[in-house]
């Protein structure tokens, strides 16, 4: 119990003889009543079981390269801004700015090609590194996030992780692990106003979603045991007329079960934090249908009285399918589970490279020069890379399939709550 008066009423009557039958009823009445009053107070809490829909998700990095010094040698190009700094792409006298554009994005093309003629978003590994895809090496931003592997340095790294420098927590806590932003850190579209920050489109349109719930909550500031299930979202997010977020809203969990992952969390001090598991999460991309996986997956989320969740999402992602979701869409799918046509997907790589500047082969290799996590014994090299997400939660009333006894009961409860 979070009221520590209960257990001192219950030392002192222990410690002056007075626990007899009736101090003890009378102390179990108390206990009953004072755990119906403060879950009387938290509706988002029905027999120990609490629902929740991730309402914001974005990637957690710190300040702009512009304000922190991230990036001395300026942001990434992409391929036309590369063309452009040779001499066969300086502008021509009288050359209008049609033609100028038109020149620009044909000897473009020659550094989105490898040597043997593949398209380099398709195949990054055709390419070297990219030295205009601009990388973070600073460590002295604060960061927000939490600590994956335990290390504070180099040297105390833990087993299956590569050698990588923890940056400081904006607390000034120390082990904050994401190699992830040093990818991004120089990369125009990841600053704050930039459109690859956040997911808010994708979630708010109903393209995917993700729910949890807790098990076996007790209290919300002070519980040793919860189960926390993560789930996909099978419904689009409900709104409100001005495209917020709506709580108590009814939400049905993916039945696939590669889209669910439960593990063991405690609270603390009002702080939710889990144990690693394994995630996995839909992406929509220009109609294509991907999956972002997350491995060694933790959750560090404060949890208020009005059922709201906020905090990290952290975990290792794996570098090929990072580099699909952001990048390449290599393995994008159509809704009906087969590959995307080629041209959609290397028309949709090459454009998101141009407007977003960057270069294919430039992130690619940059993604496996920071990676930290799930290292290949047999090669020595890291095969994921360690990621944020800042996100936040709103109660929900959450239906998971096959579990008829609770999609009842949360079906009874939604129709009186809404």
């Amino acid at each position: 119990m979070r009221d520590d008066n209960l257990a001192g009423a219950a030392q002192w009557m222990a410690a002056s003889g007075q626990y007899n039958r009736a101090a003890r009823i009378s102390l179990a009445l108390l206990l009953l009543f004072y755990t119906s009053f403060t879950y009387a107070q938290l509706p988002f809490v029905q027999n120990g079981k609490a629902g929740f829909v991730i309402s914001q998700f974005r990637y957690a990095l710190p300040q702009d390269a512009a304000e922190t010094g991230a990036c001395p040698q300026g942001m990434s190009l992409n391929v036309q801004d590369i063309f452009a700094q040779t001499a066969a792409g300086k502008r021509l006298p009288q050359e209008s700015d049609n033609e100028y554009s038109a020149r620009l994005r044909s000897g473009g093309e020659l550094f989105a090609t490898a040597a043997d003629g593949q398209n380099l978003c398709m195949n990054p590994e055709a390419g070297e590194p990219d030295p205009h895809f601009r990388t973070v090496d600073l460590s002295t931003m604060p960061m927000p996030g939490i600590d994956l592997d335990g290390g504070h340095s180099a040297e105390d790294r833990a087993e299956n992780t590569c050698e990588h420098v923890a940056f400081t927590g904006t607390d000034g806590e120390t082990g904050i692990d994401n190699q992830f932003y040093r990818v991004v850190g120089c990369s125009a579209s990841f600053q704050s106003t930039g459109p690859s920050n956040g997911f808010d489109t994708e979630m708010l349109t109903g393209s995917w979603g993700i729910l949890m719930t807790l098990s076996g909550l007790d209290d919300i500031v002070d519980d040793d045991s919860v189960e926390v299930s993560i789930y996909a979202n099978s419904d689009p997010i409900q709104l409100s007329p001005g495209r917020k977020p709506l709580a108590y809203a009814t939400y049905l969990a993916d039945p696939d079960p590669e889209f669910s992952a439960t593990t063991q969390g405690r609270i603390k001090d009002g702080i939710l934090t889990t144990d690693p598991t394994d995630v996995l999460f839909h992406h929509v991309v220009n109609s294509m249908y991907l999956r972002r996986p997350l491995r060694a997956a933790r959750l560090q989320l404060a949890v208020s009285e009005d059922g709201r969740l906020e905090g990290y999402l952290a975990g290792y992602a794996p570098v090929e399918a990072m580099y699909n979701v952001l990048y390449g869409y290599r393995d994008g799918k159509t809704s009906t589970g087969e590959l995307a046509p080629l041209r959609l997907r290397s028309g949709s790589a090459n454009g998101a490279a141009q407007v977003l500047g960057h270069t294919c082969n430039g992130a690619y290799h940059a993604l496996y020069r920071y990676a930290d996590g799930h290292r290949d014994p047999e090669t020595g090299r890291c095969t994921s890379i360690s990621t944020q997400y800042r996100i936040e939660a709103l109660p929900a009333f959450v239906i998971e399939r096959n579990e008829n006894d609770i999609g009842q009961g949360i079906s009874a409860e939604r129709s009186n709550a809404l």
